[in-house]
């Protein structure tokens, strides 16, 4: 015979099983929230350590390129000025003049010459007497125009200058500095800059016309990772000498960055990045520190944006 629940109570204890809606909104809402945090966090773990590799692969090329400038100086022959401003400068009405100019100068322009724009440095040229390097800065290369060629020859005969451009930083031996000379005239002045602007960099014959071979110019110094690394300035600043030993310091400083996100112009003064663009919805240059545009949303290229300054200074060998 079938047996019946002897009150109420105990036929409710019996039936009821599960969570309510109440309890079981709770426990989804929860296990939302941690995932929506472990997803946060993960996300902006993965945004330093882009942040950490974009830095550390910056200054780690800027760190090369410190050593290749300082050894390449260090292993220079001394420069003998007098004899540049008088083997480079041709005899004229005012050649004596000029020629003293040089030596004051310390034929610093036969040294280091650069091609500006709006005080902005498109391209250069850097004579150590023993290597001499060409470069075209972030702005050269986006101007197209202001950039630099070279042609040279090689032992196979002449390097045709239209398939050597778009190249951000090149090395060749380059003992006579005729890099450099070949774009300073008779008046001690640079053909980079003024009427008569030079974008070829003519090293195919030496000062006395004799054809000049050289081995194939070096390359990859910025490519030392797989981020897209550019210099957006390079200055030698002018040189001392020792009179007696004449043993020369040079120095200069660059500044190297990503080719991604960074508005190296600024206005002076700005409290912002120069990752953080800040552009408003119409794609305006706002530079205003307060706009929350500019400092709460830098955009999806900060993480791959570094850029950084670097200070180099060595001395030549004497004699």
């Amino acid at each position: 015979m079938k047996k019946s629940p002897k009150n109420n109570t105990q036929l409710l204890s019996a039936t009821k099983s599960g969570f309510t809606m109440v309890e079981f909104s709770i426990a989804t809402a929860a296990i939302a929230v941690i995932l929506i945090a472990i997803a946060i966090v993960t996300s902006n773990i993965i945004s330093i350590y882009q942040k950490g590799v974009t830095i550390k692969a910056v200054n780690s090329v800027g760190r090369g390129l410190i050593d290749e400038l300082t050894s390449a100086i260090n292993s220079a022959p001394s420069v003998d000025t007098t004899s540049l401003c008088n083997s480079h400068l041709s005899s004229g009405l005012n050649s004596d003049i000029v020629r003293s100019a040089c030596k004051k100068d310390k034929a610093y322009k036969f040294i280091f010459q650069q091609k500006v724009h709006g005080d902005i440095q498109h391209s250069a040229v850097f004579c150590t007497g023993n290597y001499s390097y060409i470069w075209n800065t972030k702005d050269g290369l986006d101007g197209g125009s202001l950039s630099l060629r070279y042609s040279y020859y090689d032992k196979n005969g002449y390097i045709d200058t239209t398939t050597l451009s778009g190249f951000r930083l090149i090395r060749f031996d380059d003992p006579t500095y005729r890099a450099c000379s070949s774009i300073v005239n008779n008046e001690y002045e640079s053909t980079l800059n003024g009427a008569n602007v030079s974008d070829v960099i003519d090293i195919t014959k030496l000062a006395t016309g004799t054809i000049n071979v050289i081995t194939p110019p070096v390359q990859g110094f910025l490519n030392a990772f797989d981020l897209d690394l550019v210099l957006y300035q390079l200055i030698i600043f002018p040189i001392s000498q020792d009179d007696i030993t004449l043993r020369t310091f040079m120095s200069g400083t660059f500044t190297l960055g990503t080719d991604r996100g960074i508005d190296f112009t600024r206005s002076a003064g700005t409290t912002k990045d120069y990752c953080t663009l800040g552009y408003d919805v119409n794609n305006t240059y706002d530079d205003d520190p307060d706009n929350t545009t500019s400092i709460l949303n830098p955009g999806s290229e900060f993480n791959y944006c570094s850029i950084n300054k670097f200070n180099f200074a060595a001395r030549t060998a004497g004699l």
